[in-house]
């Protein structure tokens, strides 16, 4: 038995993906506009309408005749590796003939990498695949993306209980999310980003009751994604009764994700290479990896010490240079991992560092050059490199000046 791909993803499709880029790109850019204009001009008063507004470009979005992103095949191979009684985190035994998994393996060319989730999405997953096997397999990849669409939704939904402010801010923090390009089109391809940051807004939210349960809740969020647990960690430090239940969530956490440790030490670090794709990193990358890091670090200490500087003046800014600080050291970021740099702006919408974040998740959308159309020459990747990081680059005379006037002026 085979099974078709239900769903066309651009990959390595060479000169072809011109169009299908130009069309997203051009779809991005002019949300772009409308999502700035919203921000900075239209003062939100419900909700309701910003849930509607972020609901309504992900239908509108989810009628594209293509994805770009192969990673919801791989979610439902991991869900039926696991349904099967498979170990997710290594690879498919060899001769495997599961139609399913073999769909994941055509998409990755033979070979589609281990899982790099918490044991929680697997089981989500192994649950998505058994409730929707009976509708067959179009309905089970739609399956994931509809939960990424839901998830997106809820984030807004939660958000105004999971910021400080007056009521127009907290709108505007749930705007800031469920209205950007990037947010909207990565829950429609079905990245599971807005899943984890569900869970962690759940924990906000119920933290302002009881700060030690609400941790807790964020820091198992890291059952389905990493991330989640560097916001916990954060809510721990601005709140000493909430951190207890942060290291609680998070070790339980720890403890569930040994088989996720176990495949990333046993797999991906031996055969992992050091290959920065789009980002600061792969700038100076044809300089060596050596220089490519020493100046990703340099960079990232400088925002990070402004940011430190922020939080210590006790603005909340400060979180966002910390942000954009941890982005500088990703030397291969996706589109969607910017959701959580973007959940970081809302904290401080109206700050330096809150535009060049928002700008950062917008970029990021050139990452998908190289896997849309196949490897690139140098200098295209660094000029594509070049585009994407001019967000950081802008931040970086302003925090040395402001460094320099704060300390000896």
């Amino acid at each position: 038995m085979t099974v078709r791909e239900p769903l066309v993803v651009v990959t390595d499709w060479g000169a072809a993906a011109a169009v299908p880029l130009a069309a997203l790109y051009g779809a991005i850019a002019a949300a772009a506009v409308a999502y700035t204009y919203v921000l900075r001009r239209v003062r939100l008063r419900r909700l309701l309408g910003v849930a509607f507004a972020s609901g309504a470009g992900m239908t509108i979005a989810w009628f594209a005749p293509v994805l770009f992103s192969s990673d919801v095949y791989a979610y439902a191979a991991y869900g039926e590796m696991a349904r099967l009684g498979l170990n997710p985190y290594a690879h498919p035994v060899a001769g495997l003939s599961d139609p399913i998994v073999r769909a994941a393996q055509l998409q990755w060319v033979s070979a589609f990498p281990i899982c790099v989730y918490g044991p929680a999405f697997v089981g989500f997953a192994r649950v998505v695949m058994t409730a929707f096997a009976p509708m067959g397999f179009h309905a089970q990849l739609d399956a994931f993306r509809a939960a990424a669409c839901l998830s997106l939704l809820l984030c807004v939904v939660l958000a105004p209980c999971c910021y400080r402010g007056d009521g127009v801010r907290r709108l505007g923090a749930a705007a800031a999310i469920g209205l950007n390009p990037v947010a909207i089109w990565s829950a429609v391809e079905g990245h599971n980003d807005a899943l984890a940051l569900a869970v962690v807004f759940a924990g906000f939210a119920v933290a302002r009751r009881s700060p030690p349960v609400g941790a807790a809740i964020a820091g198992l969020s890291a059952l389905i994604k990493a991330p989640g647990a560097a916001a916990a960690i954060a809510y721990g430090l601005l709140d000493r009764r909430a951190l207890i239940g942060a290291l609680v969530g998070l070790a339980i956490a720890a403890a569930g994700s040994i088989p996720l440790l176990t495949g990333i030490a046993g797999d991906v670090a031996p055969h992992g290479h050091y290959a920065p794709t789009v980002s600061l990193q792969a700038i100076f990358a044809p300089l060596g990896a050596p220089v490519a890091l020493a100046v990703a670090l340099a960079i990232a200490a400088t925002l990070a010490t402004r940011g430190v500087l922020r939080l210590r003046a006790r603005q909340d800014e400060g979180w966002i240079w910390l942000g954009v600080a941890a982005w500088a050291l990703v030397p291969n970021p996706y589109p969607w991992h910017s959701l959580w740099l973007v959940a970081i702006a809302a904290m401080a919408l109206r700050s330096r560092a809150a535009v060049a974040a928002l700008a950062l998740s917008l970029t990021s959308m050139l990452r998908y050059v190289p896997d849309a159309a196949g490897p690139l020459t140098i200098p295209f990747s660094v000029a594509l490199a070049v585009v994407a990081s001019l967000p950081i680059a802008a931040l970086i005379p302003y925090a040395v000046v402001r460094e320099y006037n704060e300390r000896f002026g």
